[in-house]
Parts: C-alpha cells; sequence; structure tokens
C-alpha cells in the first residue's frame, strides 16, 4: 500500500512540474486547409489566429506573441474573441498589445463569451481601445479581402450570450442556434467566405449558412487534451466536447478551432494558429 501512494504521489509530482512548465511554452500551429472555393490568385494566404488570452500575458503587452507574428508575417491577423476576461476594466495594455499586432498586419477582431458579459459601458470602453489601436471589429460585420484579382469574405459574428449561458450564468438550458438566425445577423454571403466565430460547438449551424471556413476558438482544447480522446470539458463543463481543437469538416465547410492562450491547461500548451489556405482543385 505504501509502494502505491508513493507512486502515486510521484505521479502527482511530475504533473505539477510539467504544468508549471507548460505554462511557458508558446507553440505556432501551422495547418494548410484547401478548399474548393479558393480563388487561386489568393493561393497562399496566411492567416495568424489568436483566441482566448484572458489574463495570460507573455510578457509586457505580450511581447512574445507580437515579435512571433513580427517573423512570420502573416497577411492578416484574426483575434477570435475572449481576448480579455470578464472581470477586467483596465485595458490599457491590451490596446498596446493590438497596436503592435497591426504594425504587423491588419487585425480582425470578433468578441467572445467574456466580452459579451462585460457591460454594455465597459464593452463599449473596450472597442474603444481594440479601434484606437487600428483594430477592426466585425461585430456582425463584413469586409473584402482582395489580392492579385481574387477576393473573398471576411465576417465577423457577435453569438447571443444565451448559447454561452442563461440568465443566472449556469449551463444547462442553453439555446440552439440556427442558420436562420445567422441570416438575421449576418445575412448571406455569395463566393468564398471566411467566417470568425468565437463557438464552434454550433458548426453545423455554419455549415448550414454556407461558410466556406470557420474560424473559432472558446473551448481552449478542452482543457486537458488526450491523444485518441481530444479535450476533456468544455467551458460550459461539459465532459469530451465534440470540437476542442485542430480542423473539422462538416459537410463542404471546414472549421479551425484554435486550442487559445489562457485559461488552466494541462497537455495543451498554449498556442497560436498559422493557417496557409489554398484551392481544392
Amino acid at each position: 500500500m505504501m509502494t502505491f501512494f508513493l507512486i502515486v504521489l510521484c505521479i502527482l509530482a511530475v504533473l505539477i512540474v510539467w504544468f508549471f512548465i507548460e505554462r511557458c511554452i508558446l507553440l505556432t500551429r501551422k495547418k494548410e486547409i484547401f478548399l474548393r472555393a479558393w480563388p487561386k490568385e489568393l493561393n497562399g494566404m496566411r492567416i495568424l489566429q489568436i483566441s482566448d488570452l484572458h489574463h495570460r500575458t507573455f510578457g509586457r503587452d505580450n511581447i512574445r506573441i507580437s515579435r512571433r507574428v513580427q517573423r512570420i508575417q502573416p497577411d492578416i491577423i484574426v483575434i477570435t474573441g475572449d481576448l480579455i476576461s470578464r472581470d477586467m476594466r483596465d485595458f490599457t495594455a491590451v490596446g498596446r498589445f493590438c497596436r503592435n499586432l497591426a504594425a504587423i498586419a491588419p487585425v480582425y477582431f470578433v468578441p467572445g463569451n467574456h466580452e459579451l458579459d462585460l457591460p454594455s459601458k465597459v464593452r463599449e470602453t473596450y472597442y474603444k481601445t481594440l479601434r484606437g489601436a487600428n483594430g477592426i471589429i466585425l461585430d456582425n460585420r463584413s469586409c473584402s479581402i482582395k489580392s492579385g484579382g481574387g477576393s473573398v469574405s471576411l465576417v465577423g459574428t457577435t453569438l447571443d450570450i444565451s448559447i454561452y449561458h442563461d440568465g443566472d450564468h449556469k449551463y444547462r438550458n442553453l439555446n440552439p442556434y440556427s442558420k436562420e438566425e445567422l441570416i438575421k445577423q449576418i445575412g448571406v454571403h455569395d463566393g468564398c467566405t471566411i467566417l470568425l466565430a468565437h463557438n464552434p460547438l454550433i458548426a453545423e449551424a455554419y455549415a448550414d449558412w454556407g461558410a466556406d471556413l470557420v474560424l473559432c476558438g472558446h473551448v481552449h482544447g478542452g482543457v486537458m487534451h488526450l491523444p485518441f480522446i481530444g479535450g476533456v470539458l468544455s467551458p460550459e463543463r461539459r465532459f469530451f466536447p465534440r470540437y476542442s481543437k485542430g480542423l473539422y469538416r462538416i459537410g463542404d465547410t471546414c472549421m479551425y478551432v484554435s486550442g487559445g492562450l489562457g485559461k488552466i491547461r494541462l497537455f495543451n500548451p498554449s498556442e497560436i494558429n498559422l493557417i496557409t489556405l489554398r484551392n481544392q482543385e
């Protein structure tokens, strides 16, 4: 019995040590994605995705991240929500971080549930900070990305808070989301479309809407990410979420889920994501 407890204590000690080592790791996950509708003129376009930073910092003003992005030199940068946490009120450092990124490439932002949980006046201050740092907020808005005669639509959706939690901040009776609700928010788009949407757990609605590529975050890689199993827990306190991180295909729609940067995590290092897009001939 004593031997058993010693083994358990050793395993726990190793896990604790690894937990603190892992907090220092910042990965750049690279993925090449092929889309049937992708314009050949835009082959090789690179999108740098950042998601779910929350309270984490990687050096002053997140200099480790911005230096990494500077070396990569992406074509555009997208932030797929929860750049902050709902209890934050000082956005000075976030503004400096965004400004540093915007000096490298255009920065597009959609809100996550933590932004939506901010009091309305605080959220407006936060958005003003991002805009003042040259960030582009796609709050149920779209824009065109053009180069060499080719163009795609980049659309950002602000999802309703009811898909994240109810009025008491509980997770039992979450609202579903449908294609029709997305159409009400962001309309219908022709041609190749990239959709920025914080929550991947309503992937079927994005596919029904007709997105060619969806970029999400929210699930933090499932907190702990296990080989052959995937993420263990979602923010909604659901075990083994269907979509935790990586590339998924739902019909003709590709969805890439960033494991994100913040929150508690194990076997799931913080990551930014470099996505290269090509035409699938």
